[in-house]
């Protein structure tokens, strides 16, 4: 916005960001519906990623005399799904003040409308370009509707399906013409000054991609990629008779194995940097540099790799020609020549080496310390959908690039089933806790000299609340509330308040029908008398259905006796229980301890 920034949070707070780097809050924000989203019974599901909710892109186009269209694509909560939406409001702007106008409209709704559980937002894509002065092009990730995994079951290709396309909208009707597709998540979109459109997209595991976007093109996701699924199984659905060579498809124009995990492009001017006039310019999170790539015409030459340090989720081209670099975290660098080149009479074309990075770092309003933070888990949250989610999963059943964080408090470090860590972790005698999650994310190489983890520049306050985000999806924690179990065996009894919670640490899939059949008849059937004794097991027909299932790598039952305060229960005594787990069957209770 001229000569400053216009900042968006992933939950749609503005914020400006001016040439001397002062933070100014906006009021206003994008309309995501987000009060009724986490008032919605799966909103704490662990089924549902939090992070994942969010905006994708904005984009100005100036109008004159202070005005400004400000266009946004973001996630919306419609009181049942989820929608990937185009809206767009006006900007006014005086000597005084910005004001973002509360009128939003919607543009368009992406179909189809998405479950709360299992939503794969963080492959929403979602970048724009201007097409013309009535037109919009946008670039919509596969939202985990792949066939790889996850419970969509109809062709990509469907054309009734938005997702995985790149559409050309009216801005006026909303009207979208697909222009090409098969993409999983494009997070970047340029033109550069030939009027080439090129695009980077997330591969799995290995194969992001720098695409040359052409009308008609099909570039293959997910019947082709260079990359297999995490942890290194190749799907069923992949048409490739050889992994990897894309064939009957669009091919990208360059590829990388491993994945860096790219994230925006720009193309780059001859203000600041005149050696680098036209390249492209490719931000990178996991990685953390930025991709220089020198192209002539639509080939490649070759690409540098700039490393930066911090995880880049934008980039943009300020007037005078700086850089300015957007992290997953409270900061925006600005690259630029370095005094010496901007010397009038030192000046020296050839001077390659010459950058200066000047670094600004403000808390947008979502983020600890700044604004209206809310509870700590709630910016950790937040805090992990930036740091973590790239690498680390929340469910059991898959590794990342990194192993999943399901039940890691009180876990001993460098021990997961199904997971190969790196030699820093063969010695190292840690459990995880509050405190060791916080040191080891604030400084990982100290932590674990040799870790194949980097640095993402996370300071302690965030680590901090990144380690309680942790703790708080600790299901059995949040029930027992640091307690110790009243019996300990080989599955433990806690009592709370009216309830019986039982637990067994590093349970199989198989231990849930033994819980199951615990909760609901902690005694031995043949102990009871012959009118009590229950039904066959055979005859128990229970979908534990997430919540009666696996929490955290535990089974986990919670059983409530509202009639009987468990202090008064005496030994021996039968406590007859209505409904028992789930509130759909009757049980019989008796405690021998």
């Amino acid at each position: 916005m001229g000569d400053d920034l216009l900042v968006v949070t992933p939950k749609g707070r503005f914020a400006l960001i001016s040439r001397d780097g002062t933070v100014e809050y906006l009021g206003g924000s994008v309309p995501m519906n987000v009060t009724a989203l986490e008032a919605h019974a799966d909103y704490n599901d662990p089924d549902f990623r939090h992070a994942d909710f969010r905006v994708a892109d904005i984009l100005l186009k100036e109008l004159g005399e202070g005005r400004y269209e400000l266009f946004a694509t973001h996630h919306y909560f419609t009181g049942e799904c989820i929608r990937f939406r185009l809206s767009s409001t006006t900007i006014l702007r005086d000597e005084e003040s910005v004001t973002v106008m509360p009128d939003w409209r919607t543009i368009f709704d992406a179909e189809p409308c998405l479950p709360l559980i299992g939503f794969a937002g963080s492959g929403a894509g979602g970048k724009m370009l201007t097409d013309g002065a009535n037109h919009l092009l946008v670039i919509i990730g596969d939202h985990g509707i792949n066939g790889w995994w996850g419970w969509w079951k109809r062709p990509l290709f469907d054309t009734a399906l938005d997702m995985s396309k790149l559409l050309r909208i009216a801005i006026e009707t909303g009207e979208a013409e697909t222009l090409a597709i098969g993409f999983r998540n494009s997070q970047g979109l340029a033109r550069d000054v030939d009027g080439n459109l090129w695009a980077t997209d997330h591969g799995p595991q290995g194969g992001d991609e720098l695409n040359l976007l052409e009308r008609g093109g099909n570039y293959g996701w997910p019947l082709v990629s260079y990359g297999v699924e995490y942890g290194g199984v190749v799907p069923e659905n992949i048409e490739d008779e050889e992994v990897g060579k894309h064939d009957g498809f669009a091919r990208p124009v360059f590829a990388w194995v491993p994945s860096p995990a790219l994230s925006a492009i720009a193309v780059n001017d001859e203000k600041r940097f005149p050696l680098w006039k036209d390249d492209l310019l490719i931000a990178s999170l996991k990685d953390q540099s930025l991709f220089r790539v020198r192209r002539h015409g639509t080939d490649v030459q070759y690409v540098e790799r700039i490393e930066v340090g911090h995880r880049i989720r934008d980039i943009t081209l300020m007037p005078d020609g700086r850089i300015a670099l957007f992290h997953d975290g409270p900061q925006v660098t600005f690259l630029s020549r370095s005094p010496r080149y901007c010397d009038e009479e030192s000046r020296n074309r050839r001077d390659v080496y010459s950058v200066n990075c000047e670094s600004i770092t403000a808390s947008p309003p979502d983020s600890p310390g700044a604004g209206d933070p809310g509870t700590d888990t709630a910016a950790g949250d937040q805090l992990f959908g930036l740091h973590c989610n790239v690498c680390h999963n929340l469910n059991v059943e898959l590794h990342g690039p990194g192993p999943h964080l399901v039940g890691v408090i009180g876990r001993r470090a460098g021990e997961v089933q199904g997971y190969r860590f790196s030699a820093a972790f063969d010695s190292l005698d840690v459990v995880w806790t509050r405190d060791s999650i916080t040191r080891f994310l604030t400084d990982p190489e100290q932590f674990a000299p040799g870790t194949s983890m980097s640095s993402s520049g996370i300071g302690e306050a965030e680590a901090r609340a990144i380690a309680d985000y942790i703790i708080s999806l600790d299901y059995l924690e949040r029930l027992v509330g640091g307690r110790e179990p009243a019996i300990q065996s080989d599955f433990d009894v806690y009592l709370i308040e009216n309830s019986l919670i039982y637990a067994k640490e590093d349970c199989a899939r198989a231990d849930t029908e033994a819980m199951f059949f615990l909760a609901l008849y902690p005694v031995d059937a043949d102990d009871l008398p012959d009118h009590r004794k229950p039904h066959g097991f055979d005859n128990l027909d229970f979908n534990f259905d997430r919540r009666g299932e696996i929490f955290d790598g535990k089974c986990l039952a919670e059983v409530p006796l509202p009639e009987y305060p468990i202090s008064e229960i005496t030994t021996g005594q039968y406590v007859p229980v209505d409904g028992g787990f789930n509130h759909i069957w009757e049980g019989e209770f008796r405690l021998a301890q």
